[in-house]
């Protein structure tokens, strides 16, 4: 058997019942996909920033608006959807 050696501060796994919005609100991090309990997530390096979409807002005006280049954007969210309220994480200055 392999043994993953990681550093423990930079993984985060989801305990039953906890949903994918909570784990953003405490983390600070987005997580891809669903929230499910024993996955585990990775957090982010960086310092991210979380935004409410508005309406008309994509992820080109969200970058521009910010000053952040679109594919990074997409890259931190994960690439989903982005409509009216969602929530978006952005890299802070």
């Amino acid at each position: 058997m392999f043994t993953l050696i990681t550093d423990r501060s930079r993984y985060f796994k989801i305990k039953r019942g906890q949903s994918s919005g909570e784990v953003e609100a405490v983390l600070n991090t987005p997580v891809c996909g669903n929230a499910f309990a024993g996955r585990v997530i990775k957090v982010s390096d960086e310092c991210l920033v979380r935004i409410s979409a508005d309406v008309g807002d994509n992820y080109r005006t969200i970058a521009a608006r910010y000053g952040v280049a679109e594919p990074l954007l997409k890259e931190i969210n994960g690439a989903r959807a982005v409509y009216p309220t969602c929530k978006i994480f952005v890299p802070k200055k």
